[in-house]
């Protein structure tokens, strides 16, 4: 008797557990469904325009002490524009994760809780934030990079910003830690781009017969590409764009 009261009770102990296992594994799928859902198409849950909020929630969250930013700016505090598909949207709270090269935008969802979403990378033209033009340009039929766009003329500079995800050698704890921001800057003219990395190598990104003019230009100034800031190589490739 009492032995197949034991038996009775582990088969109603196993046939417990498998509804149990059953109740989670349905419930895990369908907060999978509902997290797909929120990824992938942010307007049919919040109502939102379906133009702008086309794009994956953002979920890149580095390691408990990891140094620095994988962001442009360390403050998520910046207000912004972006253009997509021909249509421009302005004050928007954005910030640019140079280390995964993606446009992060701050909304809130319909409940007042705030969120991160990744703008579409193949619907994103142009942005602006901390008064930086940039713009997400072809290198070839199949891939686009964002560069910062600097200059008004047919001929412009481009400054490509990237960082590596390091690890802190100084430490025993060996955390990690973002690099700082590296610039590589690029002439671009004609669908052409050319990388350059001082005076020189500048200079001759342009035709011969204005390179003498460009070089007195930038002695009289006294540019050094290297270290010249925003409006300085705006000034510069403006007056290169100027000559004939």
């Amino acid at each position: 008797m009492h032995k197949f009261f034991r038996v009775k009770r582990a088969e109603g102990i196993s046939k417990g557990l498998k509804r149990l296992l059953l109740l989670l594994l349905m419930t895990s799928g369908t907060l999978a469904a509902a997290a797909q859902i929120r990824a992938d198409n942010v307007d049919q849950v919040y109502g939102l325009d379906p133009l702008l909020y086309n794009g994956r929630v953002y979920g890149f969250f580095p390691q408990p002490g990891t140094g620095g930013t994988q962001f442009i700016t360390k403050e998520f505090d910046q207000y912004g524009s972006i253009k997509v598909r021909g249509v421009s949207y302005a004050n928007l709270m954005l910030n640019y994760d140079i280390f995964n090269q993606q446009v992060v935008m701050k909304y809130k969802a319909a409940i007042g809780s705030p969120g991160l979403i990744e703008l579409s990378y193949a619907w994103l033209e142009t942005f602006e934030l901390n008064n930086c033009h940039f713009e997400r340009i072809a290198e070839t039929d199949t891939t686009s990079r964002i560069y910062q766009v600097l200059g008004t003329g047919s001929d412009k500079i481009l400054c490509y910003f990237s960082k590596d995800l390091l690890l802190d050698n100084m430490k025993a704890s060996r955390n990690r830690y973002f690099s700082e921001t590296r610039r590589q800057l690029f002439v671009y003219s004609q669908g052409k781009k050319m990388g350059f990395k001082n005076n020189r190598s500048f200079i001759k990104t342009f035709d011969t017969n204005k390179q003498d003019r460009i070089k007195t230009f930038m002695r009289s100034n006294k540019i050094n590409v290297k270290s010249a800031g925003d409006n300085t190589l705006k000034a510069l490739i403006n007056y290169c764009s100027s000559l004939s």
